[in-house]
C-alpha cells in the first residue's frame, strides 16, 4: 500500500544544493527533496512553463489597464474640447 502525506507551507525560501531540493516555510521548516540531474531538468521545464504562464497574466492585466487609462483620458480630454465650444 503507497501511503500519500500531503504537506502545506509558505514559501519564504530555497536553496538549489548540490542533490536536494531545500525549501523552507515562513516559520522556518525545511523540506528537503532529494533530486537527480533529470529531476532538475523536469522540474526546470515545469517552472519556465508556470513562469511563463504568469508573464502572459501579467501583460494582459497590464495591457488591459493601458487602454482603459487610454480611453479615460481621450473621454475626458473629449469633454473638455465640448466644454471650450
Amino acid at each position: 500500500m503507497k501511503v500519500t502525506k500531503t504537506v502545506e507551507a509558505r514559501f519564504d525560501g530555497v536553496y538549489c544544493g548540490y542533490g536536494a531540493l531545500e525549501i523552507t516555510d515562513s516559520d522556518g521548516s525545511e523540506i528537503k527533496i532529494k533530486m537527480t540531474n533529470q529531476d532538475w531538468k523536469t522540474l526546470s521545464e515545469a517552472v519556465a512553463r508556470k513562469v511563463g504562464s504568469i508573464e502572459r497574466d501579467d501583460r494582459i492585466a497590464f495591457e488591459k489597464a493601458v487602454e482603459e487609462e487610454v480611453e479615460k483620458r481621450q473621454k475626458f480630454e473629449e469633454s473638455e474640447i465640448g466644454d471650450l465650444l
